[in-house]
């Protein structure tokens, strides 16, 4: 772990960064993750009334650095906060969202299916709307997550001059989705944002409660993201901490822009400081980077990345490129050559600019016996044993929920393969007093349960007679789930358990064993459920996957105009935003390189001949 002691003198002075905003400009590999804790762990340990709320974007990250600040500080501690912004969202409105409306143990909507069933409900009941309302509900609920991702200025600006009937359907989804008791991923930020604007003494309460705010990853912000940290952070000379990387925007998709350094500059006294080293890479790929990013024009800084680490000599081809004349054969090169290298698996990353060229790679290699690993986003776990218990905790936390019902019920067919009927277990629970889970069991219960009667039991010891958590999540993950799944579901559910275990482990060294059962619901729901890759997989990424990660060795394929940059880029023009978006994907693929970096295309891709990518040439490469 890096001390104190290690950081160089730029890094020392954003570690001792302490009063009024500050921008730290960190390139890859320039240690900022680690100048972010250790300021956090320095304001801690000098004042004893300091706080520090960090807000990042994936778990992971967010995971990595609590980790960190524990062990610099050597014990857990309550003064500092290190999170996600839509944890945060979910932390803050489960204390204040009654302001709004919104009950504590609210529900996340993780399935489109359960918020196309929201938004059928709210278009039924629409008067008659100005204009053609596409069809297509999932269209629907993108254009709803872009007004989200908007801010709460969306639903009447730049998405309602093209959809004048979208503002009005927007608030009647909002609407629903309170009078529910149950949000979806954009809402968390828009509502979080909302009780900050419209409630002044719930703000004023949130902001005595962290003297310090450090943002991660700033360039990766929204309008709506950017919105709730102003409401945070609201005066010039806030003591805001603020990492970013210009040359690393990929999210553009997103919401994110370079407009955010504009808008920072704007509302802050900011001060600068910038963190040109690069430890990751070696020097030859921090010239390429430096080569290929200055053409750049919108670029906040004009910083250079300084290569700080030797050449390995062990290596003494950095930067390779080869050409092949179909994309089968450079994936053949690239299983070919990890194995004539020598090199391990796990050390390397094959990266493309597409989802499809990804998955094609992926096939090729495994059938040149790789064990090829390409991450698939999951919201909720297939195994239907786990499907079953998690669908009960939220039936015991939310017990008039007709929504998780009807999913209980489902989970409990594919495990068992009896259905129980979601509208018979609520004519029992009218009987019952109105208990959905306890009504659901004993119409469970008359079924033919077989193997599966001891998850009928602890449920109804654990959850409806009794009320054991999280002992009843432990114990599940620590063998009992054997007793519930059978034996044609084990080697799925194993997986599953695994990845459930690493996720609970995270939960309870954030909010520790005193959790309330719907704070960990909410936090469970907004945590991927995808496997991590094996022992000796080769892993298969985007390029927009693997930002915040690094490898020994990467393989950079499809090399070639019209695919890395896209086709569609280009159509925009040479000096348009797409094309910079697609430079910084480029430039933030080849930083991913510890010690080598090979890049690849073939001469045709989907049956067009493609010549070699621009960004080769302006890499000097090739």
């Amino acid at each position: 772990m890096i001390t104190y002691d290690h950081l160089n003198e730029n890094q020392r002075r954003a570690a001792d960064w302490t009063d009024g905003p500050v921008l730290v400009l960190a390139g890859p590999g320039s240690g900022k993750t680690a100048v972010l804790t250790l300021r956090v762990a320095r304001l801690l340990e000098e004042d004893e009334n300091a706080s520090a709320l960090a807000l990042t974007f994936t778990n992971k990250a967010a995971t990595e650095m609590r980790e960190r600040v524990d062990e610099l500080l050597g014990e857990r501690t309550d003064r500092a906060k290190l999170c996600t912004f839509h944890s945060f969202a979910i932390d803050l409105l489960a204390q204040h969202g009654s302001h709004l409306g919104i009950r504590p143990d609210f529900l996340p909507l993780s399935q489109d299916e359960d918020r196309i069933a929201v938004l059928d409900e709210v278009i039924r009941e629409l008067p008659d709307v100005d204009g053609e309302m596409p069809a297509d509900r999932r269209n629907l609920l993108g254009l709803i997550d872009g007004v989200f991702g908007e801010g709460d200025a969306g639903a009447s600006q730049s998405l309602a001059s093209r959809h004048p009937w979208l503002p009005r359907l927007f608030r009647r989804y909002c609407d629903a989705l309170v009078n529910a008791n149950r949000l979806d991923f954009g809402s968390l930020l828009f509502f979080a944002a909302r009780l900050l604007r419209e409630k002044p003494m719930v703000a004023r309460v949130v902001r005595l409660g962290w003297t310090h705010i450090c943002v991660d990853e700033f360039q990766d912000t929204n309008r709506a993201q950017y919105d709730l940290l102003r409401l945070l952070a609201p005066v010039r000379n806030h003591n805001l901490f603020v990492v970013a990387d210009d040359d690393q925007i990929i999210y553009q998709w997103n919401g994110a822009s370079p407009r955010r350094f504009r808008d920072l500059r704007r509302d802050y006294d900011v001060r600068i400081i910038a963190l040109p080293e690069n430890y990751r890479c070696p020097p030859g790929i921090v010239s390429l980077a430096n080569r290929l990013i200055e053409r750049n024009a919108s670029r906040v800084s004009r910083k250079k990345t300084v290569a700080v680490r030797e050449e390995d000599r062990q290596y003494p081809e950095v930067v390779r490129f080869r050409n092949f004349l179909s994309p089968e054969q450079e994936a053949e090169f690239v299983a070919r050559d990890i194995r004539e290298r020598r090199l391990q698996a796990p050390e390397c990353v094959v990266l493309a600019r597409t989802n499809r060229l990804v998955q094609d790679a992926a096939d090729s290699l495994r059938r040149a016996g790789h064990d090829a690993h390409v991450p698939v986003r999951k919201n909720e776990f297939d195994s239907p044993a786990l499907s079953t218990l998690i669908e009960a905790m939220r039936l015991a936390s939310s017990p008039h929920d007709r929504v998780v019902l009807r999913r209980l019920c489902l989970a409990w067919g594919g495990l068992t393969g009896n259905d129980v009927d979601a509208q018979s277990v609520e004519a029992a629970a009218a009987l019952e007093g109105g208990n959905f889970l306890r009504a659901w069991l004993n119409v469970a219960a008359t079924g033919d349960t077989g193997e599966h009667e001891a998850a009928l039991a602890r449920i109804q010891a654990d959850l409806v007679d009794g009320f054991r958590f999280p002992q009843v999540v432990v114990d599940f993950l620590d063998g009992g789930w054997q007793s519930w799944s059978g034996d044609e579901f084990v080697k799925e559910t194993a997986e599953e358990v695994t990845t459930w275990k690493g996720l609970h482990e995270d939960l309870a060294a954030e909010y520790g064993g005193s959790m309330p059962l719907h704070t960990y619901l909410q936090q469970l729901d907004l945590a991927s459920k995808s496997p991590p890759p094996g022992p000796s997989a080769l892993r298969c990424l985007t390029v927009h996957r693997a930002k915040g990660l690094e490898f020994e060795h990467v393989y950079l394929i499809g090399m070639a105009q019209e695919v890395f940059p896209s086709y569609r880029a280009l159509q925009k023009g040479q000096t348009s935003a797409e094309v910079e978006e697609e430079r910084r994907s480029c430039f933030v693929a080849i930083t991913r390189a510890q010690e080598t970096l090979t890049m690849t295309r073939a001469r045709r891709y989907l049956g067009y001949v493609k010549r070699p990518s621009q960004f080769l040439g302006e890499m000097g490469v090739g």
